[in-house]
């Protein structure tokens, strides 16, 4: 240990985390100059290099205050140490005193920090009337606002991102340049001076205070509230884009909301204006209220209490999506308006509009009038959802306020990209121990989904300045992820889909050794040529096993049948003779075609059987939006629960056929037709999930006394449904397995790019890509 001529210690720190552009660098020099630290702070791309010399203790000290700090806007996920000799470091990196030193790139690049919602102080400011930033519409400070959606290239610096349109005026370039203030490097300090304007364009076909547009942003607000007032559907655009807003207590409003988005029935979110009045609508654990205040701000599903609002916002849903507002805007309108819906502007199934050329060709009828501004939005990215299941978040959609921070990431490989699926696509970029998922896009056989995807991977790509040397994939030969994957022209590794889920799992939990992963979603691409998900797999690295599955079931195809979950429940009950009990018109059409053959296809999908089931019950018998008669089916069993009603006695059986476990339906079917009659139908919902929970835990023991195997990766749109997750998770539990679940990714099909990845780097440690 060099401890120099002064008795003094010289060591670089490389800080990992949410740690740009969240006032960490000025934290840091506050610190070092209170403790007497010589040295430097920089932002080098995604970390933060610290050089300080001080003496041993007070080193020891720096670093302790550094990562226990209470108040802290920053999260720190590591911290590399190093020691260093006086006579390797220049002039430029050893001080008399602490300095803040430009950003500098380095190969640490990649790590982005994502959007940051309004922070406290902030929302307090533009509330207080004796404030300079009063009604100030674009707010914010070191600790909150547009990141990764403003930014243009690293490091994240005024310069380098939109707001270099805005040049400082004298007051903020004070505060931006004195050290104590928090809004010392603020990299998107503004004010009504110097900052981003608002402005009004209400539809052609409006009247309304006399003007189309106003360059003035108070009239510009104050036309939008006039029209939400007045029952109208105004465009306003946010960070990640545009949404649609109007009120939730006016029914014909939201019945012209969804014919504006084509949406039929799918709930829409609500932004509250404080978590007191989110309280006042729905139950609130201590984990939600956490998640609701924390920086992501996502949309978090609630339990709904006593409906108070228009049923055409949430239909027959016992959730209620909720979140506070991330933004000025959304903070000032909720406080006049109280609750407001707020949907992505764009039609169902398109990609989220983020610029005015496009928000103002949308010539809907429906729509009244746009409130935007001049700070461009350089990519659209949706709201995060999220709900706490146990305890713990469990993330459905993950977007703004998670994107792009980084998964950390066990080992090292090559540079790699993962395309993921077509449903829920997202894609990932892998280096140096760190995968970025970028943003949720939607289903890439839309289009326009397609385009955004494709453009979102050359601009993260540059983003990150990552040239990928293996590209990874689903085995699906007619997916356009995989296609556009082949089209990179490098190395490709092709993975079966539900391997992936499981992968996913082992990555975020960093699991070793043999694993049995349960994924059970509505379909992926088997290599037998059918389509899997009801799948048991045993995994270890980057290769898995099929040891089990639902059993083979034979459905109808087309994407209109999937929708359909009568003809679904129809296609189940026939192969067990059980058709007389759901009466349909369509009953010998589609026994003649299960017979011959024509357009059906074997599936193991237990998506697919929960739709039946719950279209069987009479519950749900069309899916309106994505997985609705599953979703219906727990609502079901849910109510049971909160009543008090017994679970109807159900039981899969299991069996053994060769070398793989089955999971056969057929009893479970036998005896909803026998009981639905007589029972409720929240005891026979209960029933089924209580089953297929049972089966779970019969498969596993077994599992568990032939390969020894304790630990159960669980993932899958189907472990989206709480109930069920809860009850395998006890289940398995109490038998002493231990049992995993995604949660920093979905467990849907935005987890497949995290798994790909996984399954890429053991491949490449093993020298197993050809």
């Amino acid at each position: 240990m060099d401890k120099g001529k002064e008795g003094k210690l010289i060591k670089r720190f490389l800080v990992y985390g949410l740690v740009q552009g969240v006032g960490f660098r000025p934290f840091v020099h506050s610190l070092a100059v209170r403790l007497g630290v010589e040295g430097n702070v920089c932002n080098l791309g995604g970390i933060v290099e610290i050089i300080a010399k001080a003496p041993e203790e007070v080193l020891s000290r720096f670093l302790l205050e550094l990562k226990n700090d209470k108040d802290k806007d920053y999260e720190i996920h590591g911290v590399e140490e190093e020691e260093l000799k006086e006579e390797e470091l220049s002039k430029e990196n050893l001080n008399e005193g602490f300095v803040i030193k430009a950003s500098a790139s380095s190969l640490h690049t990649f790590s982005l920090t994502p959007d940051i919602g309004l922070c406290d102080k902030c929302a307090k400011e533009v509330l207080d009337e004796k404030n300079r930033r009063y009604r100030h519409p674009f707010i914010s400070c070191a600790a909150c606002g547009p990141r990764y959606t403003i930014l243009k290239q690293t490091p994240y610096d005024r310069q380098t991102t939109v707001m270099q349109e805005f040049p400082m005026c004298e007051e903020c370039g004070e505060e931006y340049t004195s050290p104590g203030e928090r809004r010392f490097h603020a990299e998107t300090i503004s004010c009504k001076a110097c900052g981003p304007q608002l402005f009004w364009k209400a539809a052609k076909s409006k009247n309304l205070c006399g003007s189309i547009e106003s360059g003035k942003e108070e009239n510009a607000f104050q036309n939008a509230v006039a029209v939400l007032r007045d029952g109208g559907i105004v465009a306003v655009k946010g960070i990640g884009g545009y949404h649609y807003v109007c009120s939730p207590f006016l029914p014909e409003t939201v019945k012209r909301l969804r014919l504006l988005k084509g949406r039929e029935k799918k709930p829409f979110a609500l932004c509250f204006p404080d978590i007191n009045m989110v309280k006042e609508y729905a139950e609130v654990t201590q984990e939600e209220e956490r998640l609701l205040l924390s920086k992501a701000k996502p949309i978090v599903l609630l339990y709904e209490k006593k409906r108070k609002i228009a049923d055409e916002v949430s239909g027959e849903s016992i959730y209620l999506g909720t979140f506070l507002p991330y933004t000025p805007i959304q903070l000032l309108l909720t406080r006049m308006l109280g609750p407001l819906i707020m949907t992505s502007a764009n039609d169902s199934g398109k990609p989220i509009i983020k610029e005015e050329k496009e928000i103002f060709e949308v010539g809907s009828e429906y729509l009244d009038g746009i409130l935007y501004h001049d700070r461009k939005i350089l990519r659209s990215v949706d709201d995060s959802v999220v709900k706490v299941t146990m305890g713990k978040p469990q993330i459905i959609r993950r977007s703004r306020g998670y994107v792009p921070f980084p998964i950390l990431m066990e080992g090292q490989g090559p540079d790699i990209f993962c395309a993921g699926g077509d449903l829920k696509a997202a894609f990932c970029f892998y280096k140096e121990g760190r995968a970025v998922v970028s943003q949720y896009f939607g289903d890439l056989e839309e289009y326009d989904i397609l385009k955004e995807y494709e453009n979102s991977f050359v601009d993260l790509k540059e983003l990150l300045g990552i040239a990928p040397m293996l590209a990874v994939c689903d085995l699906h030969p007619g997916y356009f992820s995989s296609e556009f994957a082949r089209r990179l022209k490098l190395p490709l590794l092709q993975v079966q889909h539900h391997h992936a889920h499981i992968a996913s799992v082992m990555a975020e939990h960093r699991l070793k050794g043999k694993v049995l992963g349960i994924a059970f979603d509505g379909t992926g691409y088997g290599p037998d040529g059918n389509v899997w998900g009801g799948e048991f797999l045993v995994c270890e690295g980057g290769d898995f096993t099929r040891i089990g599955h639902l059993r083979y079931t034979s459905l109808i195809g087309g994407d209109a049948s999937l929708k359909d979950a009568k003809k679904l429940a129809l296609c189940y009950l026939l192969q067990e003779g059980l058709e007389t009990s759901l009466p349909d018109e369509r009953t010998a059409v589609i026994r003649a075609a299960l017979k011959s053959g024509t357009n059906t296809y074997l599936t193991s999908s237990m998506g697919r059987l929960f739709d039946g089931v719950s279209a069987l019950l009479g519950i749900c018998k069309e899916n309106r939006y994505e997985a609705e008669a599953a979703i219906m089916l727990e609502q079901e069993a849910r109510k049971a629960l909160i009543n008090g009603i017994e679970p109807a006695c159900l039981q899969f059986a299991v069996t053994k056929d060769e070398e793989m476990y089955l999971l056969d339906p057929a009893p479970v079917l036998k005896e909803l037709v026998r009981l639905k009659e007589y029972e409720k139908k929240e005891a026979l919902a209960l029933g089924f999930h209580y089953a297929v929970a049972e089966a779970i835990l019969t498969l596993c023991k077994e599992v568990k006394r032939k390969e020894n195997i304790n630990d159960i990766a669980l993932s899958g749109g189907v472990f989206g449904n709480t109930l069920l997750l809860e009850k395998v998770t006890m289940l398995l539990e109490e038998e002493g397995f231990s049992v995993y679940r995604n949660e920093a990714v979905p467990p849907g099909d935005g987890c497949i790019s995290l798994g790909q990845t996984f399954i890429g780097l053991e491949r490449a440690a093993k020298g197993q890509l050809s």
